[in-house]
């Protein structure tokens, strides 16, 4: 069962110069919203852009054909040296005795 007492909303404080919340509240007037609202919305608009920037990769559509070719072509033989060093525990996982 949900706490009836646990709180759902965090506040969020932010300090504004005058002009900006000026801006702000016609924004939220021209849209219906509450500066509160509109605030949130536009802060969570930004925060999903910037999570897309960072996991969504645009590429153009000949640099895309490129891509698809490296991941289809067949896998290339690793170096002994490098495979050596792969198979190399990490100095963290090891185990140091007393």
């Amino acid at each position: 069962m949900v706490d009836l007492l646990q709180k759902r909303d965090i506040a969020v404080s932010m300090r504004f110069r005058d002009e900006d919340l000026g801006i702000i509240d016609r924004g939220a007037e021209l849209n219906g919203l509450s500066r509160t609202e509109f605030m949130r919305r536009a802060a969570l608009q930004e925060a999903q852009l910037a999570i897309l920037n960072e996991t969504v990769v645009r590429l153009a559509p000949e640099a895309f054909e490129h891509f698809m070719a490296a991941i289809d072509a067949p896998v290339a033989a690793i170096p002994a040296k490098l495979a050596e060093r792969l198979a190399r525990q990490a100095p963290w996982d090891e185990v140091s005795v007393p």
